[in-house]
């Protein structure tokens, strides 16, 4: 099955340095940038997401530096990531209150009988598409027909095919190779015409960017409009932690809204909160800003919202990939539960332009 998601190797230079960086670069005793257990609040909540701390996710490091979760009253905790356990089995088993996971995952464990909702979605951008570089013949995925794609693993198969399929290509015309996620090896695919595209996820192309190939999308615009990494939760959890949990989700809005309007403050946290993830400044630099991209909202009023359009969409990508039968498909406005976004966005803006910039020292 393909994913969605953000891969858990991120920052192709610190890849094997990120989870020493997590535990013995930190010194504050807490997750690590992602919340810990000393946020000042009084409200526990256990948060999933598909990486360790990290500027992929720089909302987190950026509300615990600025004192938004300690504001909010609440006291995050993320749980370890764990690359073979899905988002949603982190709910299930009771391991976290919270969990960022993919639109796939939320689908299929509805489809399952599961019972799981989005809540909140950050990312208005999917985090896997397909690139070609940036000088490249191909101007969209039609001009691939033809030609060979490389692929970050297997799993890419069926997410090539079901968006050549909606651009009506024949996925049979369209040669393939799994070129893996090293930023160096697939550039030098590149370089040689090995391949003439490539599918991946958001950390593999700045891997690439890290290796001085630049890159232009050509990622179907519906399915590049698919969310990446909606926060789950499950019915009973919300009802019981309600507060906690919107009180988590607006210190995260504050911090997703600082990488929207002062990128330096932003650089500033991540160069402490995950060093390894700056060992390579153009890896560092270039995944900052695939982050802040990512997390720019439809409306700046409406941070999280949630797109019922989107979502069929995303359920459309996975019938076609053979994910999802046709006969076990959801009714995704039934998954989607947005009662808490006006709420969640029910703060400040000035307020908190003015906090970023005193911690920049202006």
């Amino acid at each position: 099955m393909f994913s969605f998601k953000v891969v858990l190797a991120v920052m192709a230079a610190a890849v094997m340095a990120v989870g020493v960086a997590c535990g013995d670069d930190d010194d504050d005793g807490g997750g690590g940038g992602g919340g810990g257990d000393g946020g000042g609040g009084t409200q526990e909540i256990v948060y999933n997401l598909p990486t360790p701390p990290s500027a992929l996710f720089y909302p987190a490091l950026v509300a615990e530096e600025l004192g938004f979760f300690e504001e909010e009253g609440v006291s995050p905790d993320l749980a370890p990531a764990a690359e073979e356990i899905s988002a949603t089995a982190f709910l299930d088993n009771g391991d976290a209150d919270v969990s960022f996971a993919d639109v796939d995952e939320i689908i299929l464990a509805r489809s399952q009988g599961g019972e799981h909702e989005a809540i909140f979605s950050p990312q208005h951008t999917n985090t896997a598409g397909i690139v070609v570089p940036e000088d490249s013949d191909i101007q969209d995925i039609s001009g691939v027909e033809g030609k060979k794609v490389g692929l970050e693993s297997e799993e890419s198969t069926r997410f090539l095919a079901a968006m050549l399929d909606s651009a009506g290509i024949d996925p049979n015309s369209v040669e393939t190779a799994v070129v893996g996620t090293s930023g160096a090896l697939v550039a030098q695919t590149f370089e040689d015409d090995e391949i003439q595209a490539y599918v991946g996820n958001a950390s593999d192309f700045t891997a690439l960017s890290a290796n001085g190939v630049s890159l232009r999308n050509i990622t179907p615009e519906d399915v590049a409009r698919i969310d990446g990494n909606p926060l789950a939760v499950l019915p009973g959890t919300l009802e019981e932690k309600r507060e906690a949990i919107v009180g988590f989700l607006r210190a995260w809005a504050k911090g997703q809204y600082v990488g929207q309007v002062n990128r330096e403050v932003v650089e500033q946290i991540a160069r402490e909160k995950v060093p390894a993830e700056w060992r390579n400044e153009q890896s560092g630099e270039a995944a900052l800003d695939l982050a802040i991209s990512l997390m720019e909202p439809d409306d700046p009023e409406r941070i999280g919202d949630l797109r019922p359009d989107v979502w069929d969409t995303g359920q459309d990508v996975l019938v076609r990939a053979g994910v999802i039968e046709e006969g076990d498909t959801i009714d995704v406005q039934e998954a989607l539960n947005d009662s808490l976004i006006e709420e969640i966005n029910d703060w400040d803006r000035a307020e908190v332009e003015a906090a970023a910039k005193e911690y920049a020292g202006g």
